[in-house]
This record gives structure tokens, sequence and C-alpha cells, in this order.
């Protein structure tokens, strides 16, 4: 094939990964980024298709082509950095955009190869800082962002080669579409490349999505914590040890919370007393919502006074914690239970169940306490 029906084919390519990636957004909207790089991507396909498809002695028609690819380009950066979790400020986007008329102002002016070679300089810039900020997201899928991270420097080192030839070569006028060696190898380059980045971007939404899926089941919806499954499946595989403690909390008389001040009230309460949770455990503690009004703390090496104040500290929190509602000021407060497991051999369940027992105490004595296990207390 000749040089330009190579670039065609990469314009074509370019379309069809749009359409592909549009798909896959349909189905999980929630990724803004899969819309950039389709955007992008488009873009990149209307320049190329637009640049050799139509004439090439129109300055104006070459301004506004290359003008659309480093756009396509710039839209692609900005998805990148939305999959990788960066927002795209102003001076960013200022910066991005400043790029076109070094590219347009030559080109309009009669200069087509400068215009072109400038535009070759910044595209490549674009896909290294694109490739560059995957590179410091790749831990999150070592293989796949390495393989893409390469590509995107490849396809930069081809831009880069076809902008030193033009310059070297002092095409500074052209009126029609250059070729060289360069420009060959960039068009391969570029086909390889969408076909190859199209490929693994759509594998590492497929991974991303199939986590946040998993993260999902293991997550309470209102609260953020784990729910009961994760819980107990995770004590499964992380036994617990002498000393680790379990402490059950429930809040005391949801349902007339729910009763006087309506659901939305009460799941306000759900969430305002896992956050409390969250914010008061230690790196390596695990925090469920196991039930209803029902929560779970696991203490790791936990002595009975470090355990009891955690919960008497989250206790006091809650109890501090009103809001407004349409019904009046509501508060709440929480009664909490504790046990300790006395060997390595103690198995969860036995040791919840124990917890269960002192939290019932804790009821039976007047709510809004904090007891500890009865049968440690005398072994102790």
């Amino acid at each position: 094939m000749d040089q330009a029906s190579l670039f065609i084919a990469a314009g074509i390519c370019a379309a069809a990964l749009a359409l592909t990636i549009l798909s896959a957004w349909f189905s999980s909207r929630a990724d803004i980024f899969l819309v950039g790089w389709t955007l992008g991507m488009l873009l990149l396909a209307v320049g190329v298709l637009g640049y050799h498809l139509m004439p090439t002695d129109n300055m104006r028609l070459v301004a506004l082509a290359f003008g659309t690819e480093l756009a396509g380009f710039m839209v692609i950066y900005c998805a990148a950095r939305k999959f990788t979790g960066h927002r795209t400020s102003r001076q960013t986007l200022v910066i991005l955009l400043a790029t076109i008329p070094p590219v347009v102002v030559p080109t309009l002016a009669g200069y087509d190869g400068l215009g072109i070679a400038i535009y070759n300089f910044m595209a490549a810039a674009l896909l290294v800082a694109t490739g560059l900020h995957y590179w410091k997201a790749r831990a999150e899928a070592p293989s796949a962002i390495t393989a893409m991270s390469a590509i995107y420097v490849l396809s930069a080192l081809s831009f880069f080669a076809c902008g030193v030839v033009l310059i070297q070569q002092r095409q500074l006028v052209l009126h029609a579409p250059p070729a060289n060696w360069a420009e060959q190898i960039n068009a391969i380059a570029c086909i390889a490349g969408i076909t190859g980045i199209g490929a693994l971007s759509l594998s590492l939404n497929n991974l991303r999505a199939a986590r946040r899926h998993r993260e999902e089941a293991r997550t309470d919806p209102l609260t953020g914590l784990l729910n009961r499954r994760a819980l107990f499946s995770m004590m499964e595989t992380r036994p617990l040890r002498a000393g680790s403690a379990v402490i059950v909390f429930d809040l005391d008389h949801f349902k007339s919370i729910n009763d006087r001040f309506g659901h939305a009230a009460g799941d306000e309460v759900l969430r305002c007393f896992g956050s409390i949770m969250r914010e008061n455990i230690r790196e390596g503690d695990i925090a469920a919502r196991t039930g209803g009004e029902e929560f779970v703390l696991v203490l790791h090496h936990a002595s009975p006074k470090v355990a009891t104040a955690v919960a008497d500290r989250i206790r006091m929190l809650c109890a501090l914690s009103a809001m407004q509602t349409p019904s009046g000021r509501l508060s709440a407060t929480v009664s909490a239970g504790i046990a300790f497991a006395a060997n390595d051999s103690a198995s969860f369940d036995e040791v919840l169940h124990r917890a269960d027992a002192s939290l019932y105490r804790a009821k039976d004595d007047g709510r809004d306490r904090v007891v500890l296990d009865e049968d440690y207390q005398a072994v102790a």
C-alpha cells in the first residue's frame, strides 16, 4: 500500500476504535474517560482522513486538519489523566491549547511544511506525556500499562522523526503530503499503535470494571464499610490471633428513629456512624456493617484497655453527633459489646458470639455503654 493509503487506513482504524470505545461507555456510564478516548480518536480520524482525502494545497484545510489532529492528541492526554485519577486544571488546558497556534499560523501563511514539522513535535510531546502518565499508574495493571506506555513512546518517536526529517530537508513549503522514509514508518506506527492502544485500553477498562464489581460486592452501599459476606470471607483468610478483639455495635432504639424521623434520616444516622467507625480505627483493623443497625469492628493486637477506649470513643462521638430534620433534632446512641480471642485457635464465630452476648448485656444495663466479655474478665 502507498503512504496515503496507510494513513487513510490509520484514520479508519481510529474511527472504528472510537465507536468500539463508545459502545463500552454505554455499558459503564460512570467511566467518563471513555468519552475522552472516543472523542480523541474521532478527532484524529477526522484530521487524518480530512488531510488525505481533501485538496492538500488549500492551506485552510491543511491547518484545520492538523489542528484537529493535535486537538485529538490533547483530548487523549486529558482522558489518560482522568483514567489515572488526575484532574486537568485550567492552566493545563491553556498550555495544551497554546500548542495549536504554532501549527496553524505557519500553515495559513503558506509554510505548511513548517507547520507540519511543528505538529509532529507537538504530537510527539503529547504522546510521551500520555505514556508517562500511564507509566506512573502501572501498579494497577503492570503488564498492560507497561505495554501501553511503550507503544505511546514508540509512536512518539515516529512523529519526532517525521519532524526532524522535514527540518533537515528544509521542506518548509510543501503544498502536498510529505513523502519520506519517516512518514512511511509513521503511517505503519499509527496503524499498529492505534490497534495496540485500543486493545490495551479496552482491556484496562474491563479489568477496572471487574475490580469495581468485586469491590461493590464486598461493600455496604450505604456506609462504604465491608458487608457481612466480605467480613466473614476475610476472617476465613485472616484468622484471629490471641489478643484480637471483636467489638459489636448496635444503634439504640433504631426502629423508633425510623418511625419518628423517617427512613431517610435513619439512613443518614447509619452513614454518620459508618464514618465515625472508619475515622477512628487503626490501619489493619476491620470495620463492617453486618446488617440493619449492627456493626462489627475487629481490632488486631488490642489490649482490653485499648479495645475499650476505641469502643468508648466511637460511642461518645456517636452520642455527640446530631442532625436537624423536619421532625426535629435527631441524635442517636450506640451500645457495644467486646470479646477477645483467648488463643490462636479461637474461631471468629465463637468470639463474635461472645461479643454479641456482651452487647445484649449492654442493652439490658441501660444502653449507650460498652461492656466487656465476662469470660475474658474472669480469666484476666
